[in-house]
């Protein structure tokens, strides 16, 4: 696999990230575009052979996008663009290509006359005319071609000034992150951390790791900065934006085979060889690799123990005795047990991983010394982090990994059955029978009993240290206690220390607690009718958002989404509006009731307060009102009626809320009109022509019981169609649709219908709310 890297505003970083991805491939080439305002895109590949794809407008026609990859189309008459070769991209390692110059081999005013108009890296097997020609007709979202060959593609639109990622199917995975003013892409984390990205570890997914062994099943990665690209996803990075806007891409992952297609796949092929585990699995692996057809010489076969594990960790499977050497030709390797060894094995794969049989594949992957080029593993156990694992091991050792006992529910009856047909009796009553076995998690934290302990004492947000002593002194005492989880816990230790003492774990008691949520159904409220107008309100359901997250982006996102799938909608102008206080949350303008001191004045003031604010009513809300406005406004406003300061807009601790607002003051969004026009910006990247071309706008608004309160606005180009936006989406939105509970729909949007609609809801029998509020 090839190494790819990319940086949009970003110029001094793409060497960086070439360099830490050296591992991937010994020879590379960098590309350097620049965009409108002279922002920098540089793109860079790693491989034996790296290739960058420009395209480049013909001097006569305007520029646009290209066929990059087929010699045909570029020489065709009236091919508008044409494609230069990697070999007209300077070199990762040399000097030379910086922008404004031109690369060895080039002459500067060729480079010029040339205009590239963007560049196309890609890792896998695909077409860049297709890609390039997808992009041209259907945006970032045609880049993901739904073929079923898997592919990872990085395209610099220097018009636009944009990156855009996109992943086919199960292709590379690609991590992306903020670097100062913009954004730095690569094919593994390590190369964002040496490019300057801060490592500072995700809680989140590191609590949930430990506790359940669950990593790898959504963009958020082990590192809080840091995304992956999901499969089936296009994105867009700009610098307009804050965050990534995704390209809703219809994927519908392929059915996994059986376990028996599974294994019986896993060992076609030439240069196959087989990690042996002990059991009947392991054995049925084996077998299926020696009944293929074409089968010539012995299959190579590996087997890992751990001689510091005493037992039958320590043996190889009992099958190898009963096979002869003209069917297998056997290679034990040895795991060494000691930090150092499993410090390079967590530094390798970048993130931790659930299970230590990883670390017996990697540690045989390592001993190939290339005659090697599938290495079927018969471990079983979770597919938890499988693509990161066969993409490391593919990428640094050469060698790909399959799996086929991995995430399946196989009975001991399917495999005894592949047994059967696979080797003589003899042999699988040996695999029935076999005294060796696969170290378990118990074994491995005994073994290292000081090193766990001393990792486990540090206070952690993500596990109980006291708790965590005591399980393992319950281990040694030999009682029944989650081995798995101490394993894990210790395991993020060790992949901490490796960050190096520039890590910075937070706080535990500085740490909001996260619950989980039950899902409730979203329900669709009903028309209503303003001012002779009906509008349909679609509430759009997001995941739990937290402090620094890219709600803009995420938003432009959910929407583009819901769009795509309900082609209903929209029928004439429409507005996007997002909860204010989502909006704090994203900003981090929440005050946790436990860090809250009221104080008697404060409780005095907010009984007072009971009537006429309610929203002061409670001696927390009100003591941060205190802090954030000044004692003399907020006395004015409760005992003389003067208005209530706008940083006094708080939003009271509601049970019930989806956390943080259930347990924490959330404090009104900070520059509502800006927020407004961040997110015309990232919805101007995600929507389509049609839907961007009929928005009327963005509002910020808050909503309960009394009405709706429209915060701040920004207008969208289709925003004289509807005059007074800020009172017709008040009214349209006074019965609060979207609700206050766990709904998680901080999103609406609010279309205009057609005529026909408008003479069905105006000749109803019941009039909805809107509809009052307009008369009155």
């Amino acid at each position: 696999m090839a190494g790819l890297a990319a940086a949009l505003n970003a110029p001094s970083s793409i060497d960086a990230i070439a360099w830490a991805l050296a591992a991937r491939g010994p020879d590379g080439a960098v590309c350097r575009l620049t965009g409108p305002n002279g922002v920098c895109l540089d793109l860079a590949v790693r491989a034996a052979m790296p290739a960058i794809t420009k395209v480049v407008a013909a001097p006569a026609d305007p520029p646009a996008h290209a066929d990059p990859d087929s010699a045909d189309s570029a020489a065709s008459d009236d091919s508008p663009t044409s494609a230069d070769a990697a070999d007209s991209v300077a070199p990762a390692d040399s000097g030379a290509g910086d922008r404004g110059e031109a690369a060895p081999g080039e002459d500067a005013a060729d480079e010029e006359a040339e205009h590239p108009v963007a560049a196309i890296i890609v890792d896998g097997v695909a077409s860049v005319t297709a890609l390039d020609r997808g992009y041209l007709e259907r945006g970032p979202a045609g880049l993901v071609d739904g073929g079923e060959h898997p592919y990872a593609v990085v395209l610099a639109d220097a018009e636009r000034g944009e990156l855009v990622l996109a992943r086919n199917g199960t292709g590379p995975t690609l991590y992306y992150a903020r670097l100062d003013d913009g954004w730095v892409v690569a094919s593994e984390p390590r190369a964002l951390i040496h490019a300057g990205v801060a490592p500072e570890p995700d809680v989140g997914v590191i609590r949930r790791f430990v506790k359940s062994g669950t990593c790898d099943d959504s963009d958020r990665t082990f590192f809080a900065k840091i995304r992956r690209l999901l499969p089936g996803e296009a994105i867009v990075l700009s610098t307009a934006v804050s965050g990534p806007v995704r390209h809703p891409v219809r994927h519908t992952p392929p059915a996994p085979p059986s376990v028996d297609e599974a294994i019986w796949r896993a060992g076609a092929g030439e240069r196959v060889g087989v990690l042996l585990t002990p059991g009947v699995g392991g054995a049925a692996v084996l077998g299926a690799a020696l009944h293929q057809p074409g089968r010539t010489g012995p299959l190579s076969v590996f087997t890992a123990t751990m001689p510091a594990l005493a037992g039958p960790a320590a043996q190889v499977p009992d099958v190898l005795r009963s096979l002869p050497p003209s069917a297998v030709r056997h290679t034990p390797v040895t795991a060494r047990l000691d930090l150092s060894t499993l410090d390079a094995f967590l530094a390798d794969l970048g993130e931790p991983v659930p299970d230590l049989s990883v670390y017996l594949l990697w540690t045989v992957a390592r001993e190939l010394s290339g005659g090697i080029g599938t290495l079927v593993d018969a471990t079983p156990g979770t597919l938890a982090a499988r693509e990161r694992i066969a993409d490391r091991m593919l990428a640094h050792y050469g060698v790909a990994v399959p799996a086929p006992l991995r995430g399946d529910d196989a009975d001991e009856q399917t495999l005894a059955a592949i047994l059967r047909r696979v080797l003589p009796p003899q042999v699988a009553r040996l695999a029935h029978d076999d005294a060796a076995a696969l170290p378990t998690s118990a074994q491995v934290v005994l073994a290292l009993r000081d090193e766990v302990a001393a990792a486990l004492v540090p206070p952690r947000p993500w596990s109980d240290a006291s708790a965590s002593v005591t399980a393992l002194r319950r281990l040694q005492a030999g009682e029944d206690v989650d081995a798995d989880a101490l394993l894990r816990a210790f395991l993020v230790e060790r992949w901490l220390a490796g960050l190096g003492p520039q890590v910075k774990v937070p706080d535990p008691a500085l740490v909001r607690p996260t619950t989980e949520l039950p899902e409730v159904p979203v329900r669709e409220p009903g028309d209503v009718v303003v001012d002779g107008g009906v509008w349909r309100r679609t509430l759009v359901r997001t995941a739990p958002i937290a402090a620094g997250d890219p709600l803009l982006a995420n938003a432009a996102f959910y929407v583009t989404n819901l769009l795509t799938t309900r082609g209903d909608l929209p029928l004439g102008p429409w507005f996007v509006v997002i909860s204010g206080k989502a909006v704090a949350v994203s900003q981090d303008r929440v005050e946790p009731v436990d860090w809250v001191r009221p104080g008697r004045l404060a409780a005095i003031l907010a009984r007072l307060a009971r009537r006429h604010r309610p929203h002061l009513a409670e001696p927390a809300t009100m003591r941060v009102a205190i802090d954030h406005c000044g004692l003399w406004p907020i006395v004015g406003t409760v005992l003389f009626g003067r208005p209530l300061p706008s940083e006094a807009a708080n939003y009271p601790p509601r049970p019930g809320a989806v956390a943080p607002a259930n347990a924490a003051v959330v404090r009104p969004p900070s520059e509502p009109d800006e927020v407004a026009a961040s997110l015309v910006a990232a919805l101007r990247l995600a929507l389509t022509r049609e839907h961007w071309r009929t928005l009327a706008g963005v509002a910020i608004a808050s909503a309960d019981d009394a009405g709706c309160r429209v915060l701040g606005f920004a207008p969208g180009p289709a925003a004289e169609a509807t005059p007074h936006p800020r009172t017709l989406l008040s009214m349209a939105l006074a019965d609060n649709p979207a609700g206050q509970g766990t709904q998680r729909t901080p999103i609406v949007i609010v279309a205009q219908q057609t005529v026909a609609t408008v003479e069905r809801a105006l000749h109803a029998t019941e009039a909805p709310v809107g509809a009052v509020a307009a008369q009155r």
